[in-house]
């Protein structure tokens, strides 16, 4: 395994990032609605993020083979504390009455693409230090790490917003800001200079994307549109359903959050080891979760419920996620590991492309909507994923 500083570095690194993108989920409703934009702007703003990640997740790692793995996550974290501050000097202006109307949405849109870059940076090439610095029998439980540091960025991060609203609606974005100093700075005191990096012999991305991992990767990006799409507009529902002030409802939120984040944790870290089943039943365990969560919301008339919701969210996808994923990975063999994380950062962007805004879109139209696409589009994911031939019980070992 890696040695524990280079690990500590790397997962702060990540999870960081997620961080970043995940407090938006709570706090950016009530604060898009108390500064007069619209549900399906709000959605956009959080959209944006995935359209820049498309090209920048690829891009960046890229650079990282010609300019090395550290100072890529560096410039990427210099972006982030930017980019972060950027957001929240913004919305300090528009509370204030500075800035008003559209002049509001595209200097939203602008800081979050800003942090598109940043995050576009510090992920793949953390992931291709991992794998450099990881023998080939390591190789998933070093990218498993990195996977867990996004679980416990999506718990930290609602829990920050949750926290630390209380100080102003703004306040989470200058704290987070801070925290990402360290992205900045422990890297040229931890991680190694690295080298120059020759492409692997696994073939193109055209070549790579047929047959089965062309469906895994379709079930990847549906899964995470059925999730986000419903993760985007549960800031909306609860504001709306429980009748709640712009405050509390972040806090609400963030419990709601950090509640389905501490559950998808307990799945990979405790459930998956003892679970002896192959990929297409954990998968289908996933989904399931999933389809209650949904319902529970829908049918949520007290907080408690909400936050059962949640619970079950975290479940699903705390079951799924790792099957696809494993399954992604072992589809390609060994020598396209490279490829295949580049092709992982783009479903999870082509999703954050696609779900907040069609979400947000839908429950402005019609609340109801979104839930019952949400529910259409994960049981899709089930029917794409069983239709997949690589995946089956030999894959069983690698999932624990």
């Amino acid at each position: 395994m890696l040695p524990l500083p280079i690990t500590a570095t790397l997962f702060y690194a990540v999870m960081i990032m997620i961080v970043g993108q995940a407090f938006l989920f709570t706090i950016l409703p009530p604060i898009g609605r108390q500064v007069g934009m619209a549900d399906y702007q709000i959605g956009m703003v959080m959209s944006v993020h995935g359209l820049f990640m498309l090209f920048t997740g690829p891009m960046w790692g890229a650079a990282s083979e010609t300019f090395g793995r550290r100072r890529v996550i560096i410039l990427g974290g210099v972006a982030f504390v930017i980019s972060v501050v950027m957001f929240g000097l913004i919305v300090d202006a528009a509370i204030r009455g500075l800035v008003s109307g559209m002049a509001i949405l595209w200097m939203l849109v602008g800081s979050r693409a800003l942090f598109a870059l940043g995050a576009g940076a510090v992920t793949p090439a953390a992931m291709a230090m991992a794998a450099d610095l990881s023998s080939r029998g390591n190789r998933l439980r070093a990218i498993s790490m990195l996977t867990a540091a996004t679980s416990t960025g999506a718990i930290i991060g609602p829990s920050v917003s949750a926290f630390f609203t209380g100080l102003g609606l703004s306040a989470p974005f200058y704290i987070i800001a801070a925290a990402g100093m360290v992205v900045v700075i422990a890297p040229m005191f931890v991680l190694p200079k690295g080298r120059s990096h020759q492409p692997d012999s696994g073939g193109s991305y055209r070549h790579l994307l047929n047959g089965p991992i062309l469906k895994i990767a379709l079930s990847a990006v549906l899964f995470m549109c059925g999730t986000y799409g419903i993760f985007s507009i549960v800031g909306f529902f609860v504001q709306d359903r429980f009748q709640l002030e712009p405050v509390p409802a972040a806090q609400a939120m963030g419990l709601g959050l950090m509640c389905a984040a501490a559950a998808n944790v307990f799945v990979q870290v405790v459930l998956l080891r003892r679970i002896k089943a192959g990929p297409k039943v954990i998968v289908t365990i996933g989904v399931t979760f999933i389809v209650l969560s949904i319902a529970v919301l829908w049918q949520s008339t007290a907080q408690i419920m909400f936050v059962a919701a949640m619970v079950c969210n975290g479940l699903g996808q705390g079951f799924a996620m790792p099957a696809i994923n494993t399954s992604l990975s072992l589809a390609a063999g060994p020598e396209s590991q490279g490829r295949i994380a580049g092709i992982s950062t783009a479903t999870q962007a082509i999703a954050f492309l696609i779900a907040p805004a069609s979400a947000a879109l839908m429950y402005q139209i019609l609340p109801w909507l979104p839930f019952v696409v949400g529910v259409c589009v994960v049981v899709l994911t089930l029917a794409v994923f069983l239709n997949t031939s690589v995946v089956d019980s030999r894959h069983t070992d690698a999932l624990s």
